[in-house]
């Protein structure tokens, strides 16, 4: 069976960003974000967070989050190299995996990992 998501299921906006580091005037790096869809454009997506032990690690720093992003398929957003972040949280969610669901070029699965404090 196909993995996909009904309209009413995706109602979480998210946007998908592009990591991208410049030199400044002092020679320092700086980094910023560019929307791979646009300035100020959101994706709607299914989002499911996973849980349980089998999905938990943490060390004595860092905890991990997990959690599964189904949105339409499009290949500017096909890249493990880009960020999420969820609309509304500056929290960055790092992409995984990015799944071209049976490769139909109808459903991509966006497996994701945020790294957070430990407490």
């Amino acid at each position: 069976m196909s993995k996909r998501a009904n309209a009413g299921e995706m109602r979480t906006l998210i946007r998908i960003v592009q990591r991208t580091e410049t030199v400044n005037d002092n020679g320092f790096p700086e980094e910023s974000w560019v929307n791979v869809y646009g300035e100020g454009r959101y994706v709607r997506c299914k989002w499911v967070n996973s849980h349980g032990s089998e999905v938990f690690s943490s060390d004595r720093y860092l905890e991990r989050r997990t959690a599964t992003a189904t949105l339409r398929y499009s290949a500017l957003a096909a890249d493990t190299s880009f960020v999420v972040f969820l609309k509304g949280n500056d929290e960055p969610w790092e992409i995984v995996n990015a799944d071209n669901v049976e490769g139909r070029n109808q459903w991509l699965e966006l497996s994701l990992v945020q790294k957070v404090p430990a407490r």
